[in-house]
């Protein structure tokens, strides 16, 4: 390709485009990266929170050579307690009951971005460019596309967003999509706590909503990651910010022994973007720019993954053909690949958090009933575990 001209190029250098980058790259097709940040400010990660990797993922970061750059620090996920408020442990989720290995991972977001980020670097068949925000996109006529930036005119033959919630490719393209504000905030932090959690995560459903706390590898102390989301009418309440350490040691209940310290806490609103059409002419979204979901089940990351691997298994198979990288049937069909998948996800997400969210006796009656359903049926146990696991197909 002549300067500036790419056959495809990815919007967004977070962890689903640096993923499906170093999958193009795996299958000998080349593309371009381009991130509004500079290379300093990528490189230099400050997220604090923890990413849940689902089995699935775990086995495409391993077939990509990424997981065993991780350097053991993550931690795998033995057993997930679920209860309906600080009653008895009401569902117990167990890997031993599969053959499957570990439920999922707890990885830190700043590991696998530090690790992507280097893998990235290092390949032929990536190039990168830093500090390019989009301005506008031009793709009335598909052969001659291009992204307008402040500096100069990229022309592409597919783009592949993968910039997140609030995607400016999204916005550019006129790609619709169905939002719902939760009217919800999510805090996020870590804990340090008195015993071994022993690879032990809990989900707690309260009437303001629901707690999980994950295990978090760390060989000096015992510690764990909380994603605590409350209603953001009591979020934003004075008496709760100033109580804010009082009320969590209430609903943590010194689960896994003394609660010792807190870290820095953050906050976020809670919402949920579903796109209408994954594709418009060659512009394609994948990860959050796609769905955008509650995360209530800690799925949003692998959901994006599985796009950005079958993105890169359907681009591959244009290749193999002789065909331009956008190809109508070939789009329609990845569309069709994702659509149950992401289809279940969204609504799953979406209707647990309005059952496990909120008070009243027939809604506590009916979260009781039907987690005493499951924890009796070994049958819906185990299926809810491959399909949270990422190891069912879900390809229409």
């Amino acid at each position: 390709m002549t300067k500036n001209h790419y056959e495809i190029i990815i919007c967004g250098a977070g962890m689903i485009g640096l993923t499906f980058a170093l999958l193009m790259a795996e299958k000998k097709i080349k593309v371009c990266i381009i991130d509004k940040n500079n290379k300093k400010l990528l490189f230099a990660q400050q997220d604090s929170r923890t990413t849940a990797i689902s089995q699935g993922s775990h086995r495409i970061f391993r077939k990509l050579g990424i997981w065993e750059k991780l350097k053991n620090e993550f931690q795998p996920i033995n057993q997930i307690f679920v209860s309906e408020g600080l009653g008895s442990l009401d569902l117990n989720f167990d890997y031993k009951n599969l053959k499957e290995g570990p439920l999922g991972f707890i990885v830190d977001n700043k590991l696998i971005k530090k690790t992507l980020l280097n893998e990235v670097s290092k390949s032929k068949y990536i190039s990168f460019k830093y500090d390019t925000e989009i301005i506008d996109i031009n793709n009335e006529d598909i052969d001659n596309s291009f992204i307008e930036t402040k500096n100069l005119n990229l022309y592409f033959k597919m783009l592949v967003a993968a910039d997140g919630r609030f995607s400016r490719t999204r916005y550019h393209a006129n790609i619709k999509y169905y939002y719902h504000d939760y009217q919800q905030t999510a805090f996020v932090f870590n804990i340090s706590h008195s015993k071994k959690h022993h690879g032990v995560a809990l989900e707690r459903f309260f009437p303001t909503g629901p707690l999980a706390i994950l295990p978090v590898h760390n060989s000096k102390i015992n510690q764990s990651s909380i994603v605590w989301t409350i209603d953001t009418i009591l979020a934003n309440d004075e008496v709760f910010k100033e109580n804010f350490k009082e009320e969590f040691k209430k609903k943590y209940d010194n689960f896994f022994g003394k609660l010792i310290s807190l870290s820095e806490v953050k906050k976020y609103p809670l919402n949920v973007f579903s796109c209408y059409d994954i594709f418009k002419k060659n512009i394609v979204l994948i990860g959050d720019a796609c769905q955008a979901i509650h995360p209530i089940a800690g799925q949003g990351f692998n959901l994006g993954l599985r796009d950005a691997f079958i993105l890169a298994e359907t681009l591959s198979k244009s290749k193999e053909l002789g065909l331009e990288p956008f190809n109508l049937n070939l789009m329609k069909s990845y569309e069709n690949m994702r659509k149950l998948d992401k289809t279940l996800l969204v609504n799953a997400t979406h209707n647990l958090n309005g059952l496990f969210s909120g008070s009243g006796k027939f809604k506590s009656l009916f979260r009781k009933t039907g987690l005493r359903i499951f924890s009796q049926s070994s049958f819906l146990k185990n299926q809810s575990m491959l399909f949270a696991m990422g190891l069912r197909n879900l390809e229409a």
